[in-house]
């Protein structure tokens, strides 16, 4: 199942958290409550510096989306958004939303 507030991104630029949850509950009364995970680079003891992220476009986006349809359909979520960064980032920088 599939609609507009189900939306997956995958991207190199850093994401708008505030953005992003606002255009979720955009135009929908019903949503009671939004959840937002943003998953970081972490700097484990002083060892990382950068991580260098890669992926496989159209696969990437398919698994992504098979979780949501199985979220949706365990849990009745009415919508979700995915944003995940690809390419070089450095610690203590957003990976996902």
């Amino acid at each position: 199942m599939t609609d507009s507030r189900q939306q997956v991104r995958i991207q190199q630029a850093d994401f708008n958290v505030d953005a992003e949850v606002s255009a979720l509950r955009a135009g929908d009364g019903r949503v009671g409550a939004v959840c937002a995970f943003v998953g970081t680079v972490r700097d484990a003891a002083g060892a990382v510096q950068t991580i260098e992220l890669e992926h496989y476009p159209g696969m990437t986006e398919r698994a992504i989306a098979a979780m949501i349809d199985a979220a949706r359909a365990r849990f009745g979520i009415l919508g979700a958004r995915v944003v995940h960064r690809v390419g070089r980032l450095s610690a203590g920088e957003r990976i996902v939303l």
